[in-house]
Formats: structure tokens, C-alpha cells, sequence
């Protein structure tokens, strides 16, 4: 059975190997391209490395830090690379056993379809949290007094059911169609991936970002302090923005110019593992407090990279700074 991945159709077996897809691959390249052994374990490592991070934003975010609307996003960004690089751990550990048989091809399946999930799931929460964070800043008093009190997980939650549609349209029209050779319809399933991912997403979270710099730049001005929070937003988009550029010029040569990519697909791999594995580092150097000597403990540093500024205090007057008053809450009454 073949499972093409988001990239060139997957040719036949005959074919040159260079042209197979790439990022989920076929059980038949899996078996002709092996990435070096010594891969296998930097992958392995990385993931358990990504996994116990954002296994402690899940635990911080989700059960000790007072939540607000941002750390909603955060914790579901945390549970999507959770899932991916558990996916992709499971799979280096098969590739590492040399674990054949048709039991391990299913597993290897069904990681192929949860890590596209998850991936997809990660990267469209980027695009909301950035232009909910932007628009919380450049318009706080409008944005804070009609804010639905549930966006948030709203809007996660129909993000993580898209995502799980699209990649289930994806398994449909490349494997059960595609059962031997991927037809147009695969091809066509992989181009819309494309310009999802591509055309669609990193604009929508490169934007904001970049109304959000301005918008710093002008505050900086005035001697006002940015808040950690947009540290941490921008952070996380340019992490994003460098670790999938790779992948990127793999879509854009074989759909603009029909060339495959010049680099191993394992590269590609490696660098959304550390887009993955990265997050929880950056809430870690953003929150962590430069004049404390001493060790803090992760509750607070995590907390501290939640930090809003005094937006609304500067557009409303007396208004006071929704998120700080969310986060005075318990985690059981904010969405």
C-alpha cells in the first residue's frame, strides 16, 4: 500500500527515487531510501527531548497557570506537537528496530496520517494566535469589550475538526483511490495542501506579526515596554517561518518547475521536529527573569512568558487589562 505525503505524486516503483514524495513517505521508499541509522536516533532523541517540554506546557498551561485567552492557543499548540513528534518517535523506533511485517506497515500508516494531523493542527493555530494577538493590541478596548468569552477554544476546537478533515480527505483520495499508483486526484489533494500551508497560513500569521512589530516600534518610541507575550508570538512564527523553509522550496520547485528538491527528505523531517521540540524552549527564555540569580521554578518562568502589557490601559483609560484579570482566575472558569 502506498501513502503518498504532501509533495510530488509518488511515481511508480521504476521509476527515478529522487521523484518519490516527500515528508509522508511510502512503505516501498522507506525501504529503498533509508535516511543514514545515525538519523534515526538524532530523531528519537529529539522527540523524547520535544516530548517532555511540551508534556510540561500541557501540564503548566492546562493545571497550575491561571489560564487567559493565549495560553488556550499555547496548550493546544503543545497538545498538536505532542502528537507529532510521538508519531514520528514511533516511527523512528520501527526504523531503528528494522521492524518488518504487516503489523509495523500499519503503524507506520496510521503515524504517517496522525503526524500529518497533528502538523496541520500546529500550523493553524499559528495564523490564529497571532492575528488574535494583533488584534487585542492595536485595538484593545474594541477587541476586549466585544470579545466572545469563548473564542478561544472556539476557535481551536474547529481548527483541530478542519484539520481532521482535510487529512482524512487526504488518506482517502492517496491511499484508498490511490491503491497502486496515486492519480489526479492525489496530485491535486497535494497541491491544495500546498496552497494551504504555504499561500494561505504563513500569510496570514506573517501579517500580524508584522502590524505587531510596527506597532512595538511605535510604543518603543514612547519608552514603552513590549510586552513578553509578543516575544513569544513572534518567536514562535519566525521558528516556524525558518524550520519549514526546506519544505517549502520541495513544494515550490516540483509543482512551479517540476524539479525534486535538492536536499534529503530527512531534512525536511528534522526541521519540524525542532519547530515541534522548540516551543517550549522559547516560553522558557521569554518568561525566565535575567536579574534572578537563583533557579526559578517553571510555574512562574511559564507564567511570566504569559505576560500582557498595559494596552488597554493606554486606548481606555481606567479599562482595565482583561487578560491580567483572566489570569487571576481559576483554570476551570476561563475557556
Amino acid at each position: 500500500m502506498q501513502v503518498c505525503g504532501w509533495g510530488p505524486m509518488c511515481p511508480g516503483l521504476s521509476e527515478a527515487p529522487e521523484l518519490y514524495s516527500r515528508g509522508f513517505l511510502t512503505i516501498e521508499q522507506i525501504a529503498m531510501l533509508p535516511p543514514p541509522a545515525v538519523m534515526n536516533y538524532i530523531f528519537l532523541l529529539l522527540c523524547l527531548c520535544g516530548l517532555v517540554g511540551n508534556g510540561l506546557v500541557l501540564w503548566f498551561f492546562g493545571f497550575s497557570i491561571k489560564r487567559n485567552p493565549f495560553s488556550i492557543y499555547f496548550l493546544h499548540l503543545a497538545g498538536a506537537d505532542v502528537g507529532y513528534l510521538f508519531s514520528k518517535a514511533v516511527f523512528s523506533i520501527l526504523n531503528t528496530g528494522g521492524f518488518l511485517g504487516t503489523f509495523a506497515d500499519y503503524i507506520r500508516s496510521v503515524c504517517r496520517v496522525l503526524g500529518l494531523c497533528m502538523f496541520l493542527t500546529g500550523v493553524s493555530l499559528l495564523p490564529a494566535v497571532s492575528t488574535e494577538r494583533c488584534a487585542s493590541v492595536i485595538f484593545p478596548a474594541w477587541y476586549w469589550r466585544r470579545r466572545p468569552k469563548r473564542l478561544s477554544a472556539v476557535v481551536c476546537a474547529l481548527l483541530w475538526v478542519l484539520s481532521l478533515l482535510v487529512t482524512c480527505l487526504h488518506n482517502y483520495f492517496c491511499v484508498f483511490l490511490g491503491r497502486g499508483a496515486p492519480g489526479a486526484a492525489c496530485r491535486h489533494m497535494d497541491i491544495f495542501l500546498g496552497i494551504l500551508l504555504f499561500l494561505l497560513c504563513c500569510p496570514l500569521m506573517v501579517l500580524p506579526c508584522l502590524a505587531l512589530i510596527l506597532h512595538v516600534e511605535c510604543r518603543a518610541r514612547r519608552r514603552q515596554r513590549s510586552a513578553k507575550l509578543n516575544h513569544v508570538i513572534l518567536a514562535m512564527v519566525s521558528v516556524f517561518l525558518v524550520s519549514s523553509i526546506y519544505l517549502g522550496i520541495d513544494w515550490f520547485l516540483f509543482w512551479v518547475f517540476q524539479i525534486p528538491a535538492p536536499f534529503p527528505e530527512y531534512v525536511t523531517d528534522l526541521c519540524i521536529c525542532i519547530n515541534s521540540s522548540a516551543k517550549p524552549i522559547v516560553y522558557f527564555l521569554a518568561g525566565r527573569d535575567k536579574s534572578q540569580r537563583l533557579w526559578e521554578p517553571l510555574r512562574v518562568v511559564f507564567q511570566r512568558a504569559l505576560r500582557d502589557g498595559a494596552e488597554l490601559g493606554e486606548a481606555g483609560g481606567s479599562t482595565p487589562n482583561t487578560v491580567t484579570m483572566e489570569m487571576q482566575c481559576p483554570p476551570g472558569n476561563a475557556s
